[in-house]
């Protein structure tokens, strides 16, 4: 059974404070009233769609950096996701709102099911291999066509190693350690 992490592209964080986990962020305007593309974190793109509500990142170096919840119409154009927030009527609007982070409650995420694993879950996760060697911990993840993989950091660098059955022999239950089938040795 193939391995599986539900976020691609980037991993979703999870500010403990709140329990938001950042899920995807506003791109350029679209058209002239008020509509920006969406590029989804989650897996396939389109789940963004189910998760209510929304949450934008305020502004960094503004007086409220943090989540606040706020209404938006988002729907499937042209093969990718669009959304308009509420207050957002024009283009000059929806450029204010480039580059920021879109997030949603913990809580209303699924449950991943046996083998699967958000990203966010395996960051800081402590790597072993199968003779018992600490490899370091999952600094974080990112997506290849063919696979994700982890990014693995210790005193002396980084290891990249493939997020496939092949290489990740067990991951334990609530993601506290990951076996690896690699030698040491392997950079």
């Amino acid at each position: 059974m193939p391995l599986q992490t539900s976020s691609p592209g980037k991993p979703a964080t999870t500010d403990e404070a709140d329990g938001v986990v950042q899920v995807g962020v506003v791109g350029a305007p679209f058209g002239v009233n008020g509509w920006a593309h969406i590029r989804s974190y989650t897996d396939p793109p389109g789940n963004l769609l189910g998760y209510a509500p929304w949450q934008l990142r305020g502004e960094t170096g503004t007086n409220d950096p943090g989540w606040m919840p706020i209404d938006v119409e988002a729907q499937w154009h042209g093969g990718g996701l669009v959304a308009r927030f509420a207050g957002v009527r024009n283009r000059d609007a929806a450029v204010e709102l480039r580059g920021r982070d879109i997030g949603v409650s913990a809580s209303v995420l699924p449950v991943p099911e046996l083998g699967e694993y958000y990203w966010r879950d395996l960051i800081g996760t402590a790597v072993v291999n199968k003779a018992g060697v600490h490899l370091g911990e999952v600094q974080r993840l990112f997506a290849t066509p063919a696979h994700d993989v982890l990014v693995v950091v210790d005193d002396i660098g980084e290891r990249l190693i493939p997020f496939v059955s092949e290489w990740v022999v067990a991951v334990s239950h609530g993601c506290q350690r990951i076996i690896v089938d690699w030698q040491a040795e392997w950079r």
